[in-house]
């Protein structure tokens, strides 16, 4: 089976919690799960069909994220979070005893 993460995460607004980050099928499935009843229709089936069969490994990973997408567009729940500068997220430091350490 695939590595069962999406190769970017996607970002939808929750009432309860804010802004959720979905960064592989099960936050995907979990987020579908959650979602009221009353408020399921035929594009939250097929997404959770593309999901549970992404899972199973009888879709492909990048299907159940296209699915999950749209569905999240639809209801209007996706989050348009800025990707990070590089020097938000480039290599980690060591920590400062360390460097303090050597120097000494």
């Amino acid at each position: 089976m695939e590595s069962a993460t999406f190769k970017q995460p996607i970002f939808v607004r929750d009432d309860g919690y804010g802004v959720q980050k979905i960064g592989c099928i099960m936050d995907a499935i979990e987020f579908l799960e959650e979602w009221s009843v009353e408020r399921r229709g035929l594009l939250h089936a097929a997404a959770s069909d593309a999901c549970y069969t992404a899972y199973d490994g009888r879709k492909s990973v990048e299907a159940a994220n296209k699915a999950f997408t749209a569905w999240a567009r639809r209801v209007g729940v996706i989050e348009d979070v800025p990707a990070a500068p590089p020097w938000m997220t480039g290599p980690k430091i060591s920590k400062p005893d360390h460097i303090l350490e050597s120097e000494g």
